[in-house]
């Protein structure tokens, strides 16, 4: 009886493991595999077959709260550089290939922080949602060179087309002047407001392009302070090129309106006579 007895205990014992055996490897395959979820298993009364306890952690509400804010800061850059990028399909005088680089560096950008999004998201372990979080700003340099870049060509490029705006009206003028002077009438001081506008245009537009060509070929510092100070003493030079460019722009349009109330106001150029002789 009693060998009969743990014949069938055997047996039962046997069957019950095979039936558990296929169950454990699929848990195990499905841990594995679950390479996102952080999760801590506890096992208690293993040798008793007592049921097993499992504990699941979860992201804090500190680090959901971060996540959120990263979003925000996140979705913030990724606007102003869609607005960056149309800006940059807006110029008339830079160059294509000059758009087109910067068109291609405010993509790639754009990729950048939708991945980075993406990886933040699911991170579940503080150490790793810091990290990412600091390269926000620490690896992904939008603020700190891309914009200013963009920012820098839009005004040169305003300030180029205001100069061929301005030299068109000087053309009209010098003919107009021309004109004075045929008829008699004293053009010294009309002539030289027009060398002063002319010579004030070639300045801005020679200003302009200077800032252009200052910050085009700039690259993200990366976290590297040399390169950094490089970038930075750069777009403050350009920003002093634009602002001698405005200055000159605004004399020229002064030159303007100091020859056109001039044409207005023209009086005969004075003649000398000679005494009659009886």
């Amino acid at each position: 009886m009693k060998i009969a007895f743990l014949i069938r205990a055997l047996v039962s014992l046997l069957m019950f493991g095979s039936v558990l055996a296929p169950a454990i490897a699929s848990a195990q395959v499905d841990a594995a595999g679950d390479a996102g979820a952080a999760a801590a298993v506890k096992a208690t009364g293993a040798t008793t077959g007592a049921p097993v306890s499992v504990t699941v952690t979860k992201r804090t509400k500190a680090m959901e709260a971060a996540i959120a804010k990263a979003d925000k800061e996140i979705a913030r850059r990724v606007a102003a550089l869609n607005d960056a990028n149309t800006r940059v399909q807006a110029m008339q005088q830079v160059t294509a290939a000059f758009k087109q680089n910067l068109a291609t560096a405010i993509q790639a950008q754009i990729s950048a922080f939708t991945a980075l999004q993406a990886k933040i998201d699911a991170d579940t372990d503080l150490a790793t949602l810091k990290t990412d979080i600091q390269s926000i700003t620490a690896s992904y340099r939008v603020f700190a060179l891309v914009l200013p870049q963009v920012r820098i060509a839009a005004m040169a490029d305003r300030e180029v087309s205001l100069a061929a705006m301005l030299n068109t009206l000087g053309i009209k003028l010098q003919a107009r002047i021309a004109s004075a002077q045929s008829a008699g009438q004293d053009t010294t001081a009309l002539s030289a407001a027009l060398a002063d506008m002319s010579t004030r245009l070639s300045n801005a537009s020679s200003q302009a392009q200077s800032a252009v060509s200052t910050t085009a070929s700039l690259a993200p510092d990366n976290g590297d302070k040399t390169i950094m100070t490089s970038n930075a003493a750069a777009i403050k030079t350009a920003r002093a090129s634009l602002v001698a460019a405005q200055k000159d722009l605004q004399a020229a349009r002064k030159d303007a309106d100091t020859i056109l109330k001039g044409l207005k106001n023209a009086k005969p150029a004075a003649t000398s006579t000679a005494p009659t002789t009886r």
